[in-house]
């Protein structure tokens, strides 16, 4: 699937792609599987779409996949545009984003799966690329959680000691 950047930003202003949000309680309850047929279907169909896993948590936990011609998220119409514009067919791609507090400074992480071609071509492989880095990210979003409670901890037993 290819596409002008013209084209694109147009998708982009109109609101002319597919988006869905599959829930998941928890991080036990993510099922993966709902996720990939929307998104081989949507692929399939040279549709641009953002379809997501929103993990219910204190925090929640959003895992994305969009089609893009860029690694900014779609909802960043106006920085895309500038981007973008005039720009010859290019090839669509699949995005993973991670968007938490604790995944990075900016609460936000985003790569290249593939091409939607090599997706189309070999979707089982990008799934197997996908879920190992949405299990990675959530891996460092806990990790985060375990130090900011362990900082929080020493935090209030120095706290503690000097009121001794």
């Amino acid at each position: 699937m290819e596409m002008t950047g013209n084209d694109f930003i147009e998708i982009l202003t109109e609101e002319n792609y597919k988006q869905k949000t599959f829930e998941a309680a928890d991080q036990a309850t993510i099922a993966l599987d709902e996720l990939f047929a929307f998104v081989e279907k949507n692929v399939a169909d040279n549709q641009i779409f953002s379809a997501e896993v929103l993990i219910n948590e204190e925090e929640p936990i959003s895992l994305r996949l969009e089609t893009s011609l860029i690694n900014l998220p779609i909802r960043y119409t106006n920085a895309i545009r500038k981007v973008v514009i005039n720009d010859p067919e290019t090839e669509v791609s699949l995005y993973m984003i991670v968007e938490h507090p604790l995944v990075t400074k900016s609460h936000l992480i985003i790569k290249k799966a593939a091409s939607a071609q090599s997706f189309l071509d070999d979707a089982t492989s990008v799934e197997e690329k996908i879920a190992s880095f949405f299990n990675e990210q959530i891996e460092v979003i806990n990790e985060n959680k375990l130090k900011a409670i362990e900082e929080e901890k020493e935090a209030e037993k120095a706290a503690e000691d000097e009121t001794k």
